[in-house]
């Protein structure tokens, strides 16, 4: 299509049939080769007046002709278009502004290829980190839940007298709560009262004081006599003190800290208060016969040989088969010139088992 019908013709692309009709009459007889002889010029004309013409007159070749024309000039449009640089109309556009050199820059663009993002990275990362924190609290929570079970338990063994079992529970409560205070002093009671494991016994104790804030008369109680089995007197004294600060009707510690007081640091006056504020407030038939022992003992190492013969004789109407106690009698009677009596009592106190006294009859009761 090199030139448009149209154009040739001079009229409009909506120009009716009569102005077609009209426009090519005009063309023709003014391009007519019989008017313009050797005019090649007219002649071209002419041809292109008459093939516009044949198709603007015929209504359906004009149709086909206009739908070529559209075509041409969208082609047309199109390519104009693309050659045209965009220009930027905020008008056309509901977001930012375009950024400037600065920000475009900023930050590097992943390398071709890489599927994650620094965020995806983080995201991943905060997941997998949440993920292990709820699984080590759900194992704490979960150890705690079986060490409480196991603790209880163990408690009921106690009261049932099952110490082997106890024992056992106990610590595997300890392997899954380290930190409860409780475990250490019911596995230490029973490492002390029932194995006589003292070494093990005191361990526990120091855990269980290093737990607490506010440790209990009963668990430096325990430490003190736990220490005094260890030999280490002057730390029992010490925990046994602290045990009657914290609780001064602790009275099982003051029989404990006379007994202390009297055989290992020899401070009999001390001794002797201990076991008389025991002797007050106790009512248990054993433990008596031995406060009253130890008393009678710390008079006599006094030389108050009196009241060492009445605690003996006390401790005799309560224990009248204690072989001890008649040797000791025995002692105190000798000191007091009083040799048939205590001869008798030696022979008493050997009756009875007490090795000891065939000693003193040899060596004072020969006939």
């Amino acid at each position: 299509m090199n030139h448009n019908h149209y154009h040739v013709l001079g009229v409009s692309q909506t120009a009716t049939m009569q102005e077609v009709k009209a426009a090519y009459k005009r063309l023709a007889i003014k391009y007519h080769p019989d008017k313009n002889p050797g005019n090649l010029l007219a002649e071209e004309l002419f041809k292109q007046a008459n093939a516009a013409y044949q198709v603007l007159s015929n209504p359906s070749k004009r149709a086909l002709y206009d739908l070529r024309l559209q075509y041409q000039r969208e082609q047309q449009y199109r390519a104009v278009i693309q050659h045209q640089p965009r220009r930027y109309d905020p008008r056309h556009y509901t977001t930012r502004a375009p950024a400037g050199v600065d920000e475009r820059h900023y930050k590097k663009r992943p390398p071709k290829g890489s599927s994650f993002s620094r965020k995806d990275w983080y995201i991943t990362l905060a997941f997998a980190g949440g993920l292990i924190l709820f699984s080590l609290l759900l194992k704490a929570v979960m150890d705690h839940i079986a060490g409480e079970d196991k603790y209880k338990t163990a408690l009921t063994y106690i009261a049932d007298g099952k110490y082997t079992s106890a024992h056992r529970l106990l610590t595997d409560a300890i392997h899954f709560i380290p930190d409860k205070a409780a475990a250490y002093e019911a596995r230490a009671m029973i490492e002390l009262d029932v194995y006589e494991n003292y070494t093990s016994a005191l361990q526990d104790l120091n855990k269980t004081i290093s737990l607490q804030d506010q440790p209990s008369a009963q668990v430096y109680y325990m430490r003190g006599r736990s220490l005094q089995q260890l030999e280490q007197y002057q730390q029992a004294e010490e925990d046994l003190t602290r045990a009657l600060e914290l609780n001064d009707r602790l009275w099982h510690a003051h029989l404990k800290r006379g007994e202390v007081r009297l055989f290992y640091l020899h401070k009999y006056e001390d001794a002797i208060t201990d076991l008389s504020t025991f002797l007050r407030n106790s009512s248990t038939r054993p433990e008596q016969v031995e406060a009253l022992t130890f008393r009678g003992f710390a008079y006599y190492k006094q030389g108050q040989l009196r009241q060492s013969e009445q605690d003996y004789r006390a401790g005799l109407i309560a224990d009248k088969e204690n072989g001890r106690l008649y040797y000791l009698l025995g002692r105190t009677e000798l000191e007091q010139q009083q040799a048939d009596s205590a001869c008798a009592h030696f022979s008493r106190a050997y009756d009875l088992g007490y090795s000891a006294a065939l000693l003193e009859l040899r060596a004072r009761c020969q006939p």
